[in-house]
């Protein structure tokens, strides 16, 4: 049986790319589990579960798409993860961004706790790696480490419940909208933001900002 979600992220990965979104049934409204939106990220047959690119590039947020799912995941904090038939993806709508408030989160912090990322013994209490939350206090700054000095990471510093957070953006269709003009995102006034939590580096679960919604 098809299922299908809203796309509210279709960021970069390690070999290709990560799609994740909200489920909804037949009649294109949200699914909800214990009160909160039913989270799903399809993953590929491969090395780290990405989807192939040029199955995603042509995805664009708030697409909805429909898949057949063909499994879970092992259980883990990643608990959103589902295997999916590749030749089964298909764009079938688009969901209104005017309904996307319904769908935020309300946790008091952003998976737990206020930082970049989540420690290894904190990341065995989570059973959840996606997040959508809403803010009117953002900006894009541009870091540089020294492992790759000539190649700058943007970053977004945001407020959520009135703690700042600074994250990578790895939302591809924000970063080149940003990188051919800066100042494009002075027109905007609020964000949503698809948050999600990446595989470990260096006994590190590190928040990602996937995906960007302007409005």
């Amino acid at each position: 049986m098809p299922t299908r979600f809203i796309c509210l992220a279709n960021s970069f990965k390690e070999g290709g790319r990560c799609l994740a979104g909200i489920e909804l049934d037949a009649n294109n409204i949200p699914v909800s589990v214990h009160g909160k939106p039913k989270w799903i990220r399809p993953i590929g047959n491969t090395l780290h579960g990405e989807v192939p690119t040029h199955l995603a590039a042509a995805l664009n947020i708030l697409d909805i798409i429909e898949i057949e799912i063909t499994g879970k995941q092992q259980e883990n904090y990643q608990s959103e993860n589902v295997l999916f038939r590749e030749n089964t993806m298909s764009v079938i709508g688009r969901f209104s961004q005017d309904n996307l408030s319904a769908l935020c989160d309300n946790r008091r912090f952003i998976f737990e706790n206020r930082g970049k990322a989540v420690s290894e013994e904190a990341i065995t209490r989570l059973n959840y790696s996606l997040m959508l939350v809403k803010t009117n206090q953002f900006e894009v700054i541009e870091k540089t480490y020294e492992d790759t000095p000539n190649r700058a990471q943007h970053r977004l510093v945001f407020t959520y419940n009135d703690n700042q957070y600074d994250f990578p953006v790895t939302d591809p269709v924000f970063l080149h909208r940003y990188q051919t003009n800066p100042d494009f995102i002075e027109k905007f006034n609020e964000v949503f933001l698809c948050l999600s939590l990446g595989v470990a580096w260096k006994d590190w679960y590190y928040k990602l900002v996937a995906g960007i919604i302007l409005q």
